[in-house]
């Protein structure tokens, strides 16, 4: 599903994001060179953030957040 109709991101890509070590919704953004522009997406990006640490980060990796 798409997250940031502004920029055209998807919810995997955000994962993705997180998965290579942006921890919060800024380091998202920075990861896809962007900025929040009309701001309606950064509470799905947060909720994405959390949602997608606190499992981890990777399915079936560690709980540190390394990739096996």
């Amino acid at each position: 599903m798409y997250v940031c109709l502004c920029h055209g991101f998807t919810d995997r890509q955000v994962r993705a994001a997180i998965t290579e070590g942006a921890g919060n919704a800024n380091q998202v953004f920075r990861q896809f060179n962007a900025k929040p522009r009309c701001g309606k997406c950064v509470s799905t990006v947060r909720e994405l953030v959390d949602e997608t640490k606190g499992s981890g980060g990777t399915s079936g990796g560690c709980p540190c957040g390394k990739r096996n």
